[in-house]
């Protein structure tokens, strides 16, 4: 049996929604003002990262290969999960590009009560976000950037939600709004999605 960062059991159920989707997505923008509006803790999973090696995400898969990357990643989303289930903090966490498309990922935080919401833009416009940013190790051309999207798109739509984010954050991040309540009850506040999303 071949055995993935993800392979090693899984953790209690937590308050924790999961952002997912490709470079551009919005993810970190998205979270940090989801977060503010349910006032919940946000946590960006690249951070955790560049925090636990010391070194900044593309010096990383310059250093020490993407591997060793995934294994970071997949140690931080799982400290990530436990914190937030110690603490019993609502936590909104961003994770990266590629975290959802590992092998035993989206099985991982299924398991764990982790709900996903994929942030879902047209790769055009991810394309042109893209186009001018910086410290994205995975982005080199735009062939190798459609190819990518393409591989990973599968596990995208693993998620339990998605919603579309190629519109302003604050747009993005009402529509979510109108989806979701956040209701109280048993051990810890928790997402009651109405339906969803399309």
């Amino acid at each position: 049996m071949t055995t993935t960062p993800f392979s090693r059991g899984t953790q209690a159920r937590v308050p924790i929604l999961c952002l997912a989707g490709f470079m551009g997505s919005g993810k970190t923008t998205i979270g940090t003002l989801l977060a503010r509006q349910l006032a919940w803790h946000f946590v960006d999973l690249d951070d955790r990262i560049e925090e636990s090696a010391g070194l900044a995400i593309p010096q990383i898969f310059e250093r020490l290969g993407e591997p060793a990357f995934r294994q970071i990643e997949a140690d931080q989303l799982r400290a990530a999960l436990g914190r937030a289930t110690e603490m019993k903090e609502n936590t909104v966490l961003a994770l990266g590009g590629g975290t959802y498309a590992q092998p035993g990922c989206p099985e991982f935080l299924r398991a764990a009560g982790a709900p996903v919401l994929w942030l879902d833009s047209p790769i055009e416009v991810l394309l042109s976000r893209c186009m001018t940013m910086t410290g994205r190790p995975l982005f080199r051309d735009e062939a190798s950037f459609r190819a990518l999207y393409a591989q990973r798109l599968p596990s995208y739509h693993l998620a339990d939600y998605r919603v579309d984010s190629s519109e302003e954050p604050t747009q993005v991040v009402a529509e979510i709004l109108r989806r979701v309540i956040v209701a109280s009850g048993g051990n810890a506040p928790h997402l009651v999605v109405e339906k969803p999303l399309p």
